[in-house]
């Protein structure tokens, strides 16, 4: 099985970056040009991403799925999730497992957020696939981090000051 991982450093309190934890699906954002022409377009997930047990439905535009099982909810430390059915034209090329979001409290205000997708390619192996596999799927953890990251924002900017 393949692994691959993303790390991000985001500037906020580890309770604040729990509260903005989401999967590629729920991000509002629309994906950049190489993530449109690499994957789906991700429409939303329907289900609790948060609850053990949960089998959330993540769709796609047109008309892909991916189904997955919350496994694991430790509040303000780790998402992880299988994946338990996909579309046949979803796993045409390889087969996704599952994933996971860890965060982990750094010094001062900031939280160390960690994502990783296990997947099994379909087909023959070779390493220039897997690197490029690899880079669709980092890019994807990159463009959710960032949503979260700019979400934490965009909620300061909001709050009324104290006074």
């Amino acid at each position: 099985m393949n692994i691959a991982q993303t790390e991000r450093i985001i500037d906020a309190d580890i309770a604040e970056v729990w509260d903005k934890v989401c999967f590629y699906e729920e991000v509002k954002a629309r994906p950049n040009w190489f993530l449109r022409w690499t994957l789906p377009l991700p429409v939303r997930t329907v289900g609790d991403h948060k609850t053990v047990g949960t089998l959330c439905r993540c769709e796609y535009g047109d008309g892909q799925y991916i189904m997955k099982r919350i496994t694991k909810s430790a509040h303000n430390a780790a998402l992880e999730f299988s994946v338990t059915e996909a579309s046949e034209q979803f796993q045409r090329h390889l087969a996704l497992k599952g994933g996971s979001i860890h965060l982990t409290r750094l010094s001062g205000s900031q939280t160390l957020v960690s994502m990783a997708t296990s997947y099994e390619p379909k087909g023959s192996e070779s390493t220039l696939r897997r690197l490029l596999v690899d880079l669709v799927i980092r890019s994807m953890h990159r463009f959710v981090m960032r949503d979260m990251a700019d979400s934490i924002r965009h909620a300061r900017k909001a709050q009324p000051a104290n006074c």
